[in-house]
Order: structure tokens, then sequence, then C-alpha cells
């Protein structure tokens, strides 16, 4: 009685799994467009989390810069307990103009406590004003060394997903190829049983679909390894299903070509290395500054008391103020070696910073005529598209009046597949260099391109 009480419930519970586990299978999966890709990727790019750290690095050196031109305050406190005691010798001669001798009187108590405050303010030193100036120089160089690193990441980012959806639509049109070999075997098996066809055509049948598979696994591979990339990429587990939502078939239109001095502008990487070569001019004149004096305000309090008991007695209260003047004389050459050090750095920013023009100017070129070749491939393809759609309407037309064969209409259905792929790859060509135009003319926005 007892065991039957508790075996129909548990039935019922496993007819509820059964039934709610697809919906489960279904809820797992993950939809994502380009502009949720995207975002995802800037949440969890590790390459723009280290950007971002050096930014906040950079905000704690120009803190620590700008706190040597303030005020230093210290403080110190101590007890000595003195285990001999100390004298102090006056000369009573001095005094009284006879010759009374030298009295020796005890100068010490066993126990002395001492405390000070001092505070040391900067007037004048080269080191401590070029520090503050290559600490805010320093903080917009990682500015702009997180903007590349930004747009290079986004740009990334856009060319694999438009990739993975490319490599969706070679599966599709692979596995369609497929089943159309498969369907053509089996046709070409029955009609040579039927004595209709020869073994020749059978075997080629045969043939063309045992190609087939492993082009098809091959493609479902080469798509996985995209969606991996792509999870890694947005910080997705990797074994979460991944549907992806989007079209090769909209593109923008092709750009106009762009002069050199705007694109200078708008480059970050460019503008980093323009205040690296600031930043490391600034340097020259923070080596150079160890050759000149630097100038500080000391003012100072301090309190002393001394007892044979553990008591404050015999007290002294003391107030300084004063100016320390340091002027440098000889450091064996080690300054002359730094300040060199320092130029030898500056020559080698000015040269990366040519070189990198010559390289923008390079890459503007380049990839414009990339683009430009890529956009006239689209109208290639689209043509031949259009022509394998009109040839396959044609077939299906005819194949009901039995002048075209299935075989004839399943290679004219394959025949428009392929001109299909060929479109869609032609299209990822261009969107892949119009990202790459856009990281290349210092454009990138987080936004999708309309």
């Amino acid at each position: 009685m007892t065991l039957q009480r508790y075996k129909q419930p548990t039935r019922g519970l496993l007819v509820l799994l059964l039934v709610l586990m697809p919906l489960g299978l279904q809820a797992q999966e993950t939809e994502i467009n380009l502009d949720s890709f995207v975002a995802l990727v800037e949440q969890h790019s590790k390459e723009l989390q280290l950007a971002e750290k050096d930014r906040e690095e950079a905000d704690a050196r120009k803190r620590e810069a700008v706190g040597l031109a303030l005020p230093q305050i210290s403080a110190q406190a101590g007890y000595t307990r003195n285990l001999s005691e100390l004298y102090m010798y006056i000369d009573l001669s001095a005094l009284s103009g006879d010759e009374a001798g030298t009295q020796k009187i005890v100068a010490s108590r066993e126990n002395e406590f001492a405390a000070g405050v001092t505070l040391r303010q900067t007037l004048f030193s080269g080191t401590v004003f070029n520090a503050i100036a290559a600490a805010g120089q320093y903080r917009r160089l990682t500015d702009y060394t997180y903007d590349a690193t930004f747009q290079y990441i986004l740009t990334l980012a856009r060319q694999a997903f438009s990739q993975a959806m490319l490599l969706e639509k070679v599966v599709e049109v692979a596995a369609q190829s497929e089943q159309n070999a498969f369907d053509n075997y089996t046709d070409m098996k029955e009609r040579f049983e039927a004595g209709l066809a020869s073994e020749f055509e059978l075997l080629q049948a045969e043939s063309r679909y045992r190609d087939a598979v492993p082009q098809t696994a091959g493609a479902r591979r080469n798509l996985e390894l995209a969606l991996t990339d792509l999870k890694n990429l947005a910080g997705l587990p990797i074994d979460k299903p991944l549907r992806l939502i989007g079209s090769l078939d909209r593109y923008p239109e092709l750009p106009e070509p762009v002069g050199l001095e705007p694109v200078l502008q708008r480059r970050p990487d460019f503008n980093a290395l323009k205040w690296e070569e600031q930043l490391r001019r600034t340097n020259v004149s923070a080596q150079r500054s160890d050759y000149f004096p630097s100038l500080a305000a000391v003012a100072g309090y301090g309190y002393s008391a001394q007892s044979n008991a553990f008591r404050l007695e015999e007290e002294n209260n003391s107030w300084t103020v004063g100016l320390v003047l340091s002027v440098p004389i000889f450091k064996g050459g080690a300054t002359r070696a730094r300040v060199r050090q320092a130029s030898v750095q500056l020559d080698k920013s000015r040269l990366e910073l040519a070189r990198k023009h010559d390289q923008i100017e390079k890459e503007l070129r380049s990839v414009q005529l990339r683009l430009e070749e890529a956009h006239a491939r689209i109208a290639s393809a689209r043509a031949a598209q259009q022509t394998a759609s009109k040839a396959f309407s044609i077939a299906q037309s005819t194949s009901g009046a039995g002048l075209t064969t299935q075989l004839e209409l399943k290679d004219a259905q394959v025949v428009l597949d392929q001109a299909t792929v060929a479109y869609c790859s032609a299209v990822f060509e261009y969107l892949y260099y119009w990202y790459d135009w856009q990281r290349v003319t210092g454009s990138v926005q987080a936004e999708d391109i309309e």
C-alpha cells in the first residue's frame, strides 16, 4: 500500500519533466545579434579591462606627482633610557674672573622624552614640476591607448560575427547539397536496379554523395570553431547553445576617400604616439633639472622632557623656520648619462611617430582599394545569383512537363545554392574591409553600422 502511494506521484513527476525538458533546453539557447554581441564584448574583453587598469594606474601616478608639490608633514616621538650619566663642564673662571676652575654638573636624567613635527614645502624643484607635467601627459597617453584598443576589439568582434554568419550559410548550403547528392544517389540506385541506368552512372552518383559528407562535416566544424571564438569574446559559456540573429543581405554604401590629415587627427594610436613623444621630451627636461638647485621651506616644532622618574619634567619647547637650498655639485657623470638616455628615447619616439604616419597612409590607401574591389565583386556575385535563380525557376517550370529531369533540377538547385554562398561571401568580404576601413580612419563607434 505504501509503495503504491509513492509510485504514482513519481510517475507523474517523470511525465512533467519530459514535458518541460524541451522548454528548458530551448530557454537555455542564447539568441544574439551584432549589437548585443558587441556590448558583451565591451563588458568581458580582457584587453579592454587591462587598458582600463592602465588608466587607473595613470591616475594614481598623477596624484603621486601632485603630492610631491604639496606640503609634507611628518611627526616623530621617542624615549631614551640613559644607563650612564652625562655631564656638562662649566668654566667658572670665565664667569668670576679668577681661577675658580671648572665645575662638573650632571646634565642628564634617567628618562628622556622627545617629540616633534616638521613641515616641508617645496618652493622650487625642476624634478617635481616635470613630474607633474609628465603624469598628465601619461594620463592622456593611456586614454588614447584605451581608445585604440577599444576600436581594435570592436572591429575584431564585428568581423568575427559576420564570419560566423557566413559559415552558417555555408553549412546550410553544404547540408542541402549533401541531401541532394543522397537523393540523387538513391534515385540512381533504384534506376540501376530497374535497368534504367548504367553502373557508371550509379558510381558517379555515389561518389558525389560520399564527397559531400566530409564537406558538410568540415563546414560544421568550422562553424563550431567560429561560434566558440564568439563565446570567448563575449564571455559566454562554451557549452551554451548560440543562435545568431542577422543577415548578410544588408551592407553600407561604398565610402568616399578620406584625406590623411583628418585621419591622423582621429587615430587614437597615432595620438598616443604623439603624447609619448611629448612625455619623452618632458623626461629630458626632468633629467636636466638635476643640474639645477632646489629650494624648500622648513618649519618645525620640538618638545623634550627629562626626569629620573617617569614624569614629564624639565620641559623644553622649540619652534623653528628656515629655508633649505640644495645645490648639486658633482654626481660622477650620472646626470649627463641620464640626459643622454632620455634624449635617445625622445629620438626613438619621433622615429616611431614618423613610421606610424607612413603606415597609416599605406593602410588608408590599401583598405580603400580593397573596399572598391569587394564592392565590385558584390555586383558580380549578385548577377550570378540572379542568373542561377532564373535558371532554377525555368527548371522548376519545365520539370512538370518532363522537359527537365530531377537530376537536372537538383543540379540547378546546387548551382543556385553555390551562387548564394558566393554572394554572401562577397558581402562578408566587403563588410570585413568596411569594419577595417572604420578602424583605419579612426571612426569606430560602439553602435552598429546601418
